[in-house]
């Protein structure tokens, strides 16, 4: 029998939980940023997979507004920002159906027998896919002449793109989604390397008995044969 507490037998679900929520991060308008190198104006501009946020200009300046809204018509999307929009689709919809699973066969029943098949590999597949998230930095978001936010900005200079707190929140997810992994394989082992253990375990006891049992029968034989 596991001397393992069973509450430790949630730890993946919850650290799967925790990496799913930061999926969800990267949805915003705030998962990479781009600064202006205009020192007397100074302010930055966030981007997400489908979100922007959006600039007014008036007659006072550029004004940077607090909201996201999808991205205009006239942006262009390119095959790797497609790409990152797919692969953090499918981290979501992915992590959310193994959580859901691994939550009912893993976490609730706290049997360390009974695990959810594959559990560990779908976590590191979660964990690349949350990862490849972020060749947002290699799309037409980072070029200055392909964002039509920044190109309509075109008095402007901007510095490259760099990490907000979704692309951040991206890393952390890959973390905790390999954490997630790493205890669901150490706690749920395979059924194959159950076996294989509590055959270890049984061998010394079976191998006694069978020579107990031996030498029993030979003198019992012994003393059939003096009696006869």
């Amino acid at each position: 029998m596991s001397t393992v507490p069973k509450y430790v037998y949630c730890f993946p679900f919850f650290s799967a939980l925790i990496a799913l929520i930061l999926c969800f991060a990267g949805t915003s308008c705030k998962f990479l940023s781009i600064s202006t190198t205009d020192a007397t104006t100074p302010f930055s501009l966030d981007f997400g997979l489908w979100y922007h946020q959006t600039v007014n200009v008036t007659s006072n300046g550029i004004i940077a507004s607090s909201t996201c809204s999808l991205y205009p018509p006239d942006q262009q999307v390119d095959s790797a920002w497609v790409a990152a929009r797919v692969f953090n689709l499918i981290a979501i919809i992915l992590g959310a159906t193994v959580i859901i699973f691994d939550g009912c066969s893993g976490c609730i029943t706290t049997n360390p027998k009974k695990r959810l098949q594959g559990g560990a590999l779908v976590y590191l597949i979660v964990a690349f896919c949350s990862g490849m998230s972020l060749i947002l930095l290699n799309t037409n978001i980072c070029s200055s002449n392909r964002n039509s936010t920044v190109a309509a900005l075109n008095n402007m200079d901007f510095s490259s793109c760099v990490l907000s707190t979704g692309g951040k929140s991206a890393i952390a997810s890959c973390v905790f989604w390999v954490v997630a992994a790493v205890l669901s394989a150490l706690l749920h082992p395979s059924s194959r390397l159950r076996r294989a253990r509590d055959d270890n375990g049984l061998d010394e006891p079976l191998v006694q008995e069978y020579e107990y049992e031996k030498e029993a029968f030979i003198d019992e034989n012994e003393t059939d044969t003096e009696t006869v």
